[in-house]
C-alpha cells in the first residue's frame, strides 16, 4: 500500500510493506573473493621476484667493490694478483677491503671469493645460509655478470 503525504507543497511517497534490507548478497561476496584471489595470484609472485631481487643487489654490491679493489691493484702493480684461487678478497695484499666490509643481511665475508690470474679474474659470491644458500653471482674482469641467482 502507497500513502502520499503533503507537507508544505512536497509531495513523498512512503512504503508501508517495502522491508529495509541491508548487507551484502552471496553473488557480491563471491565476485569480491575472486577479485582477492586474482590480486594475490599477481601480488605473490611479484614480491618472490623483488625478494631475489634484493639478494642479488647485496651480492652485486660486494662483488663490486672487489672490483674496484682488483682495478686499484691493477692500476698499481700493472697486471692483477695471482696465485687467488679461492682466496677470500680481504687476504689479498694491498687491498682496501678489510674484514667485515662485504658482510650484509644476506652474504657474509666468507661467502665471496676471487680466481685470479695476471690478465684475468672471476669474483664469486655464494650464499651460505638461509634463502641464499648455494645461490652464486659472479663478475669477472670485463664487467661481466653470470651465475644462478641471475637467471
Amino acid at each position: 500500500m502507497v500513502w502520499i503525504e503533503y507537507s508544505v507543497g512536497l509531495k513523498r511517497e512512503t512504503t508501508m510493506n517495502m522491508k529495509s534490507k541491508s548487507g551484502f548478497t552471496l553473488v557480491e561476496l563471491m565476485v569480491v573473493a575472486i577479485i582477492v584471489a586474482i590480486l594475490a595470484a599477481v601480488a605473490v609472485p611479484l614480491m618472490t621476484w623483488n625478494k631475489k631481487k634484493a639478494y642479488a643487489t647485496e651480492a652485486q654490491t660486494g662483488l663490486g667493490s672487489i672490483r674496484t679493489a682488483m682495478q686499484v691493484y691493477k692500476s698499481e702493480y700493472g697486471h692483477f694478483p695471482t696465485a687467488l684461487a679461492g682466496t677470500h678478497p680481504y687476504a689479498i695484499a694491498s687491498f682496501t677491503i678489510k674484514t667485515n666490509d662485504l658482510a650484509g643481511k644476506y652474504y657474509l665475508d666468507d661467502d665471496y671469493t676471487v680466481e685470479s690470474a695476471a690478465a684475468t679474474y672471476t669474483a664469486t659470491a655464494t650464499g651460505s645460509t638461509g634463502e641464499v644458500n648455494a645461490l652464486t653471482i659472479t663478475l669477472n674482469q670485463d664487467g661481466v655478470w653470470g651465475g644462478t641467482l641471475l637467471q
